[in-house]
């Protein structure tokens, strides 16, 4: 019989990861969006760095972070009572780290692509910030910010390198399914690895279309 295990494992971090980004995503894009000084670029560098960083040095950097002997690593451990280094928590901090530029891009974005004039129109009015931000910032970007969504989800459910590094493979604990797929094919099980696979590019491909059933009115603009 399958172990199911692994893929529990997974939904369970990237479904964490997923509504953490989607939070600092949108709070974030909100403070930048609008800025475009130098020191927005350099945030902005730091925010997509993690999309050209290989994974492992992702990880890696992680694990020296999120050490118990760094200053970082102890307040998890001796405060928040939540360990990082070889646990679920530090799978789901790995996948946050990786998917949150995928949800930064696309929520910033939509708010960037939003008529200014409009915006302008709402303020003479009398609109506070507030008010234009919930009642026509996020309505206006809400295809943008589920694509954000379901990019930052199936990056997080994806994610090999820096969960490695920083989680480990610790079976019925940590074991995501990339990890599983990995182990599995050095063990020579390459019949049970497809199961995994064949899960995963469903998933992926369902993501994709997903997205293009979204953004199908742009498509039709730019035609």
């Amino acid at each position: 019989m399958v172990d199911v295990t692994p893929f529990w494992i997974s939904l369970k971090v990237a479904v964490i990861s997923t509504i953490i980004v989607t939070f600092i995503g949108i709070v974030i894009s909100r403070w930048l969006y609008k800025r475009h000084g130098f020191i927005a670029r350099i945030l902005e560098s730091i925010i997509i760095l993690p999309i050209v960083l290989p994974p492992t040095v992702m990880g890696f950097i992680l694990l020296i972070v999120f050490s118990p002997r760094s200053f970082i690593g102890a307040f998890f451990t001796d405060v928040l009572h939540l360990p990082v280094v070889f646990t679920l928590t530090g799978a789901v901090i790995a996948s946050v780290i990786v998917s949150f530029p995928l949800m930064y891009q696309h929520t910033v974005q939509g708010f960037r692509s939003i008529n200014n004039k409009m915006l302008n129109t709402a303020r003479t009015m009398g609109a506070s910030e507030n008010k234009i931000f919930f009642k026509l910032i996020l309505p206006l970007s809400k295809r943008p910010i589920l694509s954000g969504i379901m990019m930052s989800f199936a990056r997080a459910i994806g994610e090999f390198g820096a969960t490695l590094m920083v989680a480990g493979y610790i079976p019925h604990k940590t074991n995501t399914l990339p990890l599983e797929i990995y182990f599995l094919v050095e063990q020579g099980k390459e019949n049970q690895a497809w199961l995994w696979v064949i899960v995963l590019v469903a998933f992926a491909i369902t993501v994709i279309g997903t997205i293009n059933v979204l953004n199908k009115d742009r498509y039709r603009e730019v035609d």
